[in-house]
């Protein structure tokens, strides 16, 4: 049962991924952490899988980098604040500010975002 779980998990986090790398405002790179770290429990075809995914291949180097180092490049942490609080504005201007619940969820998860670059130490 335990295998299911990691395996639908790591499913779930991998299509969220691959959105990721095609809509902007949607992060990529924590989802594939998840996943990786999913498939890592659960099956080892899924994660060759997950590595043979042209769309993830940038991604997974910053997740492998993450993985080895515990620290983010300063070009990613720039380009995930920019995503994070350009789709706050986004979705503001969007919704013409008219939908509060919505832009607190976005501006809840550029803050999470925000925080986790500042925690994690940077790479030069």
């Amino acid at each position: 049962m335990q295998k299911f779980i990691y395996i639908a998990v790591g499913s779930i986090a991998s299509l969220l991924a691959i959105a990721g790398a095609m809509l902007p405002g949607l992060p990529t790179t924590p989802f594939l952490l998840v996943a990786l770290w999913a498939f890592a429990r659960s099956s080892e075809r899924l994660v060759g899988w997950l590595e043979r995914i042209p769309l993830l291949r940038e991604a997974l180097v910053e997740a492998r980098r993450f993985e080895e180092r515990r620290a983010i490049r300063r070009e990613v942490k720039l380009i995930a604040l920019a995503t994070a609080w350009g789709s706050v504005l986004f979705t503001g201007l969007a919704s013409s500010f008219s939908h509060p619940i919505l832009l607190g969820a976005v501006t809840a998860a550029a803050v999470a975002g925000s925080f986790a670059m500042w925690w994690y130490p940077t790479e030069h």
